[in-house]
């Protein structure tokens, strides 16, 4: 079981109809959050992904005019050795005061059909390696109370539980710090 990030601003690194299939896949179970999906989160259609998506996920990775309130970000795609997409992941490479309540430096989700085989620790474990690669000293990560997955993930991977703040909808937020310094 393998999977291999691809940054998703790069031109053919994935195929736009891959990305709604996977969009439509995560909103079949409302339930679910869906997160490291960026500026992908509000595509409404396949043209959207397109036109705006895509091209947003390009200016957000060169931090060009970037709008109020967001931060240069590179957004990846998880590829199984097959080619389906199984998940994304987003490196914020700054905080605002907003991320640094409740968003965070990454966030990721994994294909509901595809979720308890390993991808998320995969997924994470590279996008820390790129973070350090980057200068990054820690990255903080945050997740629902009630995501025990994604906890659990996190602290597999280093991450040290600083508090539980509430975000702007009014939901509990867990945020966790993950040292990248090696000693």
């Amino acid at each position: 079981m393998g999977i291999r990030l691809v940054r998703m601003d790069q031109p053919g690194a994935v195929d736009a109809e891959d990305v709604w299939e996977y969009l439509l896949a995560c909103r079949a179970r409302p339930e679910d959050e869906a997160a490291g999906l960026g500026p992908l989160e509000d595509c409404r259609s396949l043209d959207e992904v397109r036109q705006s998506g895509l091209p947003e996920v390009a200016r957000q990775a060169r931090g060009d005019d970037l709008p109020s309130g967001f931060v240069p970000a590179l957004q990846f795609a998880a590829l199984v050795p097959s080619g389906k997409l199984v998940g994304m992941i987003q490196l914020r490479l700054q905080l605002t005061e907003v991320l640094l309540r409740t968003g965070g430096n990454i966030g990721y989700s994994v294909r509901p059909d595809c979720r308890r085989r390993g991808y998320a620790g995969l997924m994470l474990d590279d996008c820390l390696r790129r973070a350090a690669a980057l200068g990054m000293s820690r990255v903080l990560i945050t997740c629902s109370p009630s995501n025990l997955a994604s906890r659990r993930t996190i602290l597999s991977r280093g991450g040290q539980l600083e508090n539980v703040l509430t975000s702007t909808s009014g939901r509990p937020v867990e945020r966790y710090w993950i040292d990248l310094s090696t000693e």
